[in-house]
This record gives structure tokens, sequence and C-alpha cells, in this order.
């Protein structure tokens, strides 16, 4: 679950973040409106349970909510996709309530800023059934240090990622009162801006209420029949993406390497170096609709750190296994599959790629595969400009966030 929750999980939720700067700065359809939500939900911890005396504790979350409905004309965005709601949101995690069993590990309770995507799959007049999706920033005070929080390695800053999915369960009591039943699968972690990168998932479910500002108007509907978007808010074709981009990762091997040769109390003044990551890509895609477009790319990828990858092997490993090494260099490429998920000018983007030149050393070998997974936005203002933040991944498990700039040809 920790390593599906890297990336798959982190691209479902980056839809939220879609959505909320896809309506901003253009016309709002007269038929939508604005409500406030509450929720509040039991969570029990789903990973390394053998670290817990306790794993339950509650959350709480009060949401501003645009709710879109039907336009005057045909072929909109929000049509397409069942009339979604978009939030902004705040929770607060009692955390405090988890025990370590070892007695030398603690959270802190957490309070986390959110974006957030509901979307209805099906709706009848009273109930409705679809998923929720979230992407956000934590911050809590307790996180890990080798000498008094040991055991807290799922923590290595005091800012982290929060994302979340799930489902829901609606029944429209009133016009303007949405009563909701949910349950939620969410995930923190430093997604390798820090190490020790544990990363903590929870899930479980709750209660829920909407207030809505006016009586909600959108009409009856299921996504297996969305509504077309009119070739005008969209270009449809070829084009090629060129985009450069960076970011920083914590070494893990580092890491490892420090405990087998540094005191715990080193171990507690050092703090990792972030070392800089960069990457050059081009995608040939094609717009095949309005929501979705398909494409191959090739990229190339640079990393700071080979050398200390080196000397992290030799501390880790034995003289036999480095022998077999397949060297370091800070270069490497591939090529793969793309595609995106369009909400107006903001695209949920995915990459399956496959290395055709890596050599990373013993620990940072991660095989041939790598995935990518973000939002890219396209603004209108300053087109043919784009940017993008993504997080790269190997076998689902972060890399580190990639923020690039590009241009669409």
């Amino acid at each position: 679950m920790t390593s599906f929750s890297r990336n798959c999980l982190t691209a479902l939720v980056c839809l939220a973040a879609q959505g909320l700067s896809c309506f901003w700065g253009g016309a709002q359809d007269k038929s939508s409106g604005w409500g406030f939500k509450v929720d509040a939900n039991r969570m029990t911890i789903g990973s390394f349970r053998d670290s817990y005396k306790s794993t339950g504790f509650n959350t709480y979350t009060l949401e501003i909510d645009y709710i879109t409905g039907p336009s005057g004309g045909k072929g909109d965005f929000a049509s397409a996709y069942n009339y979604p709601v978009f939030g902004l949101g705040i929770a607060y995690n009692k955390l405090s309530d988890v025990i370590f069993r070892s007695g030398t590990g603690r959270y802190a309770d957490m309070a986390a800023v959110y974006g957030k995507i509901t979307r209805d799959l099906l709706r009848t007049k009273s109930l409705a059934f679809g998923y929720d999706i979230s992407l956000g920033l934590s911050y809590s005070p307790e996180y890990y240090n080798a000498i008094d929080n040991p055991s807290n390695w799922f923590f290595s800053a005091p800012v982290l990622f929060y994302v979340t999915g799930g489902g829901h369960l609606t029944w429209m009591a009133t016009p303007k009162l949405d009563v909701e039943a949910q349950i939620s699968v969410r995930h923190n972690s430093s997604a390798r801006f820090a190490y020790p990168n544990g990363g903590l998932n929870y899930w479980g479910g709750g209660l829920g209420a909407r207030y809505h500002m006016k009586e909600r108007s959108a009409p009856e509907g299921n996504a297996l029949r969305p509504g077309r978007i009119s070739d005008e808010l969209f270009r449809k074709g070829w084009g090629l993406e060129i985009y450069a981009g960076g970011g920083v990762h914590a070494c893990a091997a580092e890491w490892l390497a420090f405990t087998k040769t540094e005191s715990k109390e080193t171990q507690a003044a050092t703090r990792l170096k972030r070392w800089p990551m960069a990457s050059l890509s081009a995608d040939l895609i094609y717009r095949v609709g309005g929501r979705f477009a398909l494409g191959v790319t090739a990229d190339g990828f640079w990393c700071s750190n080979t050398d200390r990858l080196r000397w992290a092997d030799s501390v880790i490993y034995s003289e036999e296994e480095n022998a077999k090494s397949k060297g370091y260099s800070p270069l490497s490429g591939g090529i793969g599959l793309v595609q995106e998920v369009f909400y107006k000018n903001a695209a949920l983007y995915l990459q399956e790629g496959v290395y055709l030149y890596r050599h990373m050393g013993i620990h940072a070998e991660h095989g041939w595969l790598y995935e990518r997974a973000g939002i890219r936005y396209y603004p209108k203002a300053l087109s043919p400009f784009f940017v993008s933040a993504c997080i790269k991944a190997h076998r689902f498990k972060a890399d580190y966030m990639d923020f690039s700039i590009g241009i669409r040809l």
C-alpha cells in the first residue's frame, strides 16, 4: 500500500488541483453555486501495524465548495464530467491518539490544507454515488529524530504531502442540504524531499454534510453517458510538447549508509543533503477528444549524486557485490507512453516509461521501468507555454518531485 500511494494515488488526487485551476478566471454558469461542507471520520493506520499499540484516530474537515451546474449552452466540460464539485478544505487529524509499541516514537496532531474534486458517477433525484480525490500539504511538529523519536521514521520533515481518495453515497435531503456517508484512503509523506520517507497510510469512513447557498440544479445523470465537449473548447490533433524541469531528492542510500557509519548523535544533528535533479523531455501527443490525449515520449534525466551513491554502496554492500555493479552515470534516458486527461486548460498527466540507458550502482538501481504522474496547466494568456508538476517514481515509489516549464508546438 505504501508503494502504491507514492505515485498512483497521488496521480489520481491531482485532479483536485486541476479542477480548482480550471474554473478560476472564467465566467461561471448561472446555475452553479457555492456551499460549505463538514466531515467527521474515524481512521485507522493500515500499514506497518506492528509498529503501534493503538492505530485509530479521528479526523475533522471543513470545506468551501464550488458546485458546477448546467450552463445555458451545451458542450461544456462540467457536463462531460457529470457536474463535479471542486473544493478547498482544511483537515485536523488527531494523530496524537496513536501510540507506538516501542515507546520511542510519537506523532502529534496534524493539520492539512487541500484542494478536492467530488464527482458523482450515478445520480437519481435524491441519491448520488461517486468518488472523491484531493491533494494538499500537511504540517506535523513531530518527525524523525535518531535520538528522541527514532520509531517515527514515517515522517522526516514537518511539511508533508497529503493525498486522499475515496467514495461517497449522498442523500440529497433537501434542495440545499446533502447528507453523506464516505470511505477514504489517505497518505502522508515527504515525497523524497527528506529521508527517511516511510510515509503513513490510513483508511476509514464517516459522515459529512454539505449546505448549498442556493438550490442544487444539476440534472440526473451518470458518468456512463457523458456530455460531449464542443470542438470550440479545445484543439484536436497532433502536438509536440518540449519541456525541461527539475527538483531535489534526499538519497535513501546515503541515509542507510549513515545508520551504519555514524552515531545516533551525529545522525540527529545532520540533515541529509537535497540533491538537484533535472529532466528534458519531448512528447508527441494526439488530442483525440475533449477529455483525452495520447502519445509517446522521450526523456533524459540528470542526477547529481552519483559519487555519493558510489560511497554509499561501498558501505552497504560487500566488495563482491559492488564488483558486479553496472557503474555510475549522472545521465539516463528512456522512452514511454503518455496520457493526458483534460478539464478545460488543466490536465492530469500519466506516463509509463522504460530506460534505454541507466547506470546507478546497486541501491539506486530500481530496474528498467519508471513512472511520472502529475498535473499540467496550459494558461491561455501564456500560450503556447505550459507548466507542470509531477512525481517521478520507480515501481510506484517516489523518486522526486519534478517542476517543469514547456512549449507546445
